[in-house]
């Protein structure tokens, strides 16, 4: 499980150092895409064919399934941390999600997601709020 919020910088190679105590659930393959509210995903690659198999099951015929896993595996890359446990980000990914030098790391349970700090800010603004709206609605879920 991925947890916490951690501000880091890209360097000049466009490589993001991730939190140490994300490093080993990455090391044995991890998938990059671009996610929702445009930000960058990061999978173990377990979790990631997860989410594939989840896409298959959804109707061939379906044009939003052919759309979403357009985004998503047309724009997705391998993800592994070097030694200093940095991930390199394509310059077609760092372009989608708006990064340039200041990000935010953050750990969402089965994945980490790398957002533009402003933008993480904004997403942030009213967060209470929404979570307790959110909440009213997960209940008739049984959450």
């Amino acid at each position: 499980m991925f947890l916490g919020t951690y501000e880091h910088s890209i360097d000049e190679k466009g490589r993001v150092i991730m939190p140490a105590r994300f490093r080993s659930r990455l090391e044995e393959g991890a998938v990059m895409v671009f996610w929702f509210e445009e930000c960058l995903a990061v999978f173990p690659r377990q979790e990631f064919e997860k989410l594939m198999a989840k896409m298959e099951a959804l109707p061939e015929g379906s044009r939003e399934r052919r759309q979403m896993a357009r985004v998503l595996f047309g724009n997705a890359g391998e993800a592994v941390p070097d030694r200093q446990g940095r991930l390199t980000i394509p310059p077609r990914l760092r372009q989608m999600a708006g990064l340039d030098r200041e990000v935010v790391v953050v750990g969402v349970m089965n994945r980490v997601e790398i957002w533009n700090r402003e933008r993480w800010e904004e997403s942030m603004r009213g967060g209470i709020e929404k979570l307790e709206q959110s909440g009213e609605r997960l209940a008739e879920f049984g959450f």
